[in-house]
């Protein structure tokens, strides 16, 4: 998973799931699950108040 094709995809993500993909993240991902997991641990984050501990939703 490299190119242009990952940009779109993760273009995509960002989007719909309102979430920031880094592009240090980006460059280390090669596969569908690289993926996958970078976006679980992106919308966790984005959840959750790193301060408090507490979900921010």
């Amino acid at each position: 998973m490299n190119g242009p094709a990952q940009l779109d995809v993760v273009e995509t993500l960002q989007d719909r799931v309102v979430i920031t993909v880094p592009d240090e993240v980006t460059a280390w991902m090669r596969t569908v699950r690289d993926l996958q997991d970078a976006v679980g641990v992106l919308v966790v984050a984005a959840t959750v108040d790193t301060s408090t501990g507490k979900d921010s939703s």
